[in-house]
């Protein structure tokens, strides 16, 4: 709604409040009582005009996820600043058209450095949202390596990590298996899924198809009978 909008209503408001309030007065009334209703009705008036400025002038803030807030308190200083010169000029081009909005985003691999899914364009995703914490993560994870040599060489194994730092994921690889890709979620990432699904809890695991578009979001650990058909399917 424009200023101009509100401050017409507002003050259609006023007038109709003083047309209701001048229905009390009477001719027959005192001087005393005359002054007394009319500064009361000014006195009404003036509330109006500050409460209707005061629910104008606060906008409404959106609730972000405690993954989504997690990585955006975590994002390093010219990322959450809106500053892109850490981004080559060849990944802070524009996105061509026909990539699809998966492609659109950039997420950041275990050095720090920003990497454009759109590198992965032409090929389906399954991209796991996790933590090295989260003991379903895990689990998912397991039933993902299990099912590798059944899964399309095509398909790309993302996982995509919550943790507070890197080194974290570092040191989990030490002792676990890879995915063939791993990364950092950003900001910009987590938007995207709160967008789809607001719930807070991981894991969850993204499908994408190999033009970027998502064909499913789950959350919680997946089937391995679910995770073969979804693999096979994905084109």
């Amino acid at each position: 709604m424009s200023s101009a909008t509100i401050q017409r209503d507002v003050a259609c408001v006023k007038v109709d409040s003083l047309l209701w309030l001048t229905v009390g007065y009477s001719d027959g009334m005192s001087p005393f009582r005359a002054a007394l209703f009319f500064a009361g009705a000014l006195s009404f008036l003036s509330a109006c005009g500050d409460a209707s400025s005061s629910q104008t002038s606060h906008p409404r803030s959106g609730g972000a996820t405690d993954a989504a807030a997690h990585v955006a308190a975590n994002a390093p200083r010219s990322e959450a600043a809106g500053d892109n010169s850490a981004v080559s000029p060849a990944e802070s081009s524009v996105v061509p058209a026909d990539l699809g909005p998966v492609h659109q985003l950039v997420v950041r691999d275990l050095d720090g450095n920003p990497f454009p899914l759109s590198r992965l364009a032409g090929r389906p995703m399954i991209i796991e949202i996790w933590a090295t914490w989260c003991g379903p993560c895990r689990k998912n994870r397991a039933t993902v390596h299990e099912l590798l040599p059944t899964m399309p060489k095509r398909l790309a194994i993302v996982g995509i990590s919550v943790d507070t730092g890197a080194n974290l994921v570092k040191g989990f690889l030490k002792s676990n298996p890879a995915n063939e890709f791993e990364f950092m979620a950003t900001p910009e990432f987590m938007e995207f899924v709160s967008a789809r699904n607001p719930s807070p809890s991981i894991p969850k695991t993204m499908y994408v198809d190999s033009k970027g578009r998502v064909a499913d979001l789950s959350e919680g650990t997946q089937s391995a009978k679910w995770l073969a058909a979804m693999a096979k399917n994905l084109r």
